[in-house]
């Protein structure tokens, strides 16, 4: 929820939700960065609540964008209260290029953030036409090293209930990120397989529901650049921020649409990285 003070000269106020909803992490995640002093947050005199400016929604996606290169947070919090952020960047990011666990592409990536001049760190941002679509869904969570094992178990569940029902798939399946996970904490996932009639759900958990027709922007990976992790989330980050577009905002959650390619080896594109969209 956030709170609108409408007296002229008065900022809007965000609450722990709103925070972590405009910057795609978990309510957990706000707290911890409240806590460790990375993000400033007054108290609400009558109930205590903490409320947020709104220009702790970029210093939100900041640090979880650092976060996901796996500095400590006492390296981000560094980096962002440096006079020079980019300098303190540079000086910590030389550290970590030994790492070959850690994309360079990524890095990069988190440097021209920091810099304000943001570019997408693969591929090209391309808009299309969805149809609406029936699927059924599970929502799980997960941290972000266990995020691929709880995809390829409700993918599991969800392709089982089909094969019993004997209902095809009707397009890709997907996933919805309404969070972004961190090595320490788990955030919620949806995993949607599109199908071509209704079923009925199988069990507690599954969910029958429609995906609006809408538009989406989207960047097309190949298997490499899908099993950069870095790389992954600074797509998804900047699909997020809407930076790709001056006529256009993203109004959904990122989402992962997975080609038949997909975990095949096969060259070429494997993967969709995408955020539905409208006109500003």
């Amino acid at each position: 929820m956030t709170t609108n003070d409408a007296r002229p000269g008065v900022a809007p106020v965000l609450t722990t939700g709103a925070l972590a909803r405009a910057a795609s992490l978990t309510e957990k995640a706000v707290r911890l960065y409240v806590d460790r002093g990375l993000l400033q947050a007054d108290r609400e005199p009558r109930t205590g609540r903490r409320e947020f400016g709104p220009e702790q929604v970029a210093r939100a996606r900041a640090v979880g964008l650092l976060r996901s290169l796996d500095l400590p947070l006492a390296q981000v919090a560094q980096v962002l209260d440096a006079p020079d952020p980019v300098a303190a960047f540079d000086a910590v990011w030389g550290e970590r290029r030994v790492d070959l666990r850690v994309s360079l592409e990524a890095g990069e990536y988190a440097r021209s953030v920091l810099a304000g001049s943001v570019r997408v760190p693969v591929g090209e941002v391309r808009v299309r036409e969805v149809p609406e679509l029936l699927t059924l869904s599970i929502e799980t969570s997960a941290t972000l090293g266990g995020v691929p094992d709880a995809i390829r178990g409700a993918t599991g569940l969800l392709f089982g209930a089909l094969e019993a029902a004997g209902v095809p798939l009707a397009a890709a399946p997907f996933v919805e990120y309404p969070e972004r996970a961190t090595e320490g904490v788990a955030a919620r996932l949806v995993v949607h397989v599109p199908v071509v009639e209704a079923v009925r759900p199988p069990a507690a958990g599954f969910r029958l529901g429609v995906e609006g027709a809408h538009a989406e922007a989207f960047v097309v990976l190949t298997q490499h650049e899908v099993d950069d992790q870095g790389l992954l989330v600074a797509v998804h980050d900047h699909l997020s921020t809407g930076a790709f577009a001056d006529d256009l905002v993203p109004v959904g959650a990122n989402r992962e649409i997975y080609r038949p390619a997909f975990g095949t080896g096969a060259e070429g594109p494997v993967m969709e990285v995408a955020v539905p969209v409208l006109p500003r």
